[in-house]
């Protein structure tokens, strides 16, 4: 079968499986909830494979956590064997929930989420879900993200109680930009997309998206792909 590399095969099943899909490097701003910019971001749809015999799906179907299999034959997998441009990630979010791996299920969801915006379709109770799994932000950068997440779930007040979690809290430049940009957003009821650049002052004479770029590092700077 071409492009299958020798070897490789379905955890599952056995079927022969292909190299995991490797993104390119975004070039511009990811969004506030770190959604990847272009050209990464239009590689979504090949993010997560599925397995074209048991409908086993993963970023790599040959490389399933222990105790997938159980999962893939479960009637709550089956149930999810639809066609619709979220269904693979949220097979694969199963998969992560039910091996135990809550933050893996939780990015799973939010990917899901991503995917029916791509398809014009309502991603509210999925961004809903992504939250409740993502749980407890382990710092400022993700507490930051978690806000993004409800507030585009329309989960306002949600979102404030998040931000105020911040509150005197020792935030690096950036993240009190973003911090500020989202108390404004969220108090104008605002569900929409925003890129991370729409949140931090643009330097002078510099494009918008490269804010930061000679101080990024950290956080930041990964996220920033610098």
């Amino acid at each position: 079968m071409s492009g299958v590399a020798s070897g490789r095969a379905c955890s599952v099943c056995g079927a022969p499986a292909r190299p995991p899909f490797r993104a390119p490097t975004a070039e511009l701003a990811p969004d506030l909830d770190h959604r990847p910019g272009e050209p990464a971001r239009s590689t979504l749809p090949r993010w997560v494979a599925t397995c074209r015999r048991c409908g086993a799906s993963g970023p790599d179907f040959a490389v399933l956590p222990a105790g997938a299999s159980e999962v893939v034959r479960s009637d709550d997998y089956r149930a999810l064997r639809a066609p619709g441009p979220a269904m693979p990630f949220l097979r694969w979010a199963l998969i992560c929930e039910w091996t135990g791996d809550p933050t893996g299920a939780a990015e799973a969801t939010l990917h899901a989420a991503w995917a029916l915006d791509d398809a014009g379709q309502d991603a509210t109770e999925l961004r809903r879900r992504a939250a409740v799994l993502f749980g407890e932000p382990d710092g400022p950068e993700e507490t930051l993200r978690l806000i993004d997440v409800l507030r585009r779930a329309g989960e306002f007040g949600a979102a404030v109680a998040r931000a105020a979690v911040l509150d005197g809290a020792a935030l690096d430049e950036n993240s009190a930009a973003i911090l500020a940009f989202q108390r404004d957003r969220i108090a104008a009821a605002d569900p929409a997309r925003y890129m991370i650049s729409s949140a931090l002052r643009p330097p002078a004479r510099r494009p918008h998206v490269t804010h930061g770029r000679a101080e990024a590092a950290g956080f930041w700077g990964r996220l920033f792909g610098r």
